[in-house]
């Protein structure tokens, strides 16, 4: 059938199968964070496949500069995964954390991004 949990599922699928898509559109509940929360949820939901940012620069793009703590705690909690992709914000130093998915699962999806530095 057609309808968008259909096709949803469809581009899962096409993601997960290392295909370049974007959730960017796929409708959240952004009434569970902070207004920079939700700062943070719309500038993360921009940043392309296959890049990275640090905490930094998401808190920058954001609207608040020097507020990466702030945002690895979102990243922390984020409860959005793919749709509010986390797994493409970094430290500085290395790969970051990914909560109780695991680093090494952030690394398979910057994998098959086509990230392969970290």
């Amino acid at each position: 059938g057609s309808g968008f949990v259909p096709e949803l599922v469809q581009r899962l699928h096409r993601y997960f199968g290392g295909q370049p898509v974007s959730f960017a559109d796929v409708p959240l509940d952004e009434d569970w964070g902070t207004p920079f929360q939700a700062a943070l949820a719309r500038a993360l939901r921009d940043v392309p496949w296959g890049e990275v940012v640090s905490y930094g620069e998401l808190s920058a793009l954001a609207g608040r500069a020097r507020a990466a703590r702030s945002a690895g705690t979102f990243c922390a909690e984020n409860r959005f995964s793919l749709f509010v992709p986390c797994h493409r914000v970094v430290s500085v130093g290395g790969i970051g954390g990914y909560g109780s998915l695991g680093v090494e699962y952030k690394r398979r999806l910057l994998r098959l991004e086509g990230y392969g530095a970290l």
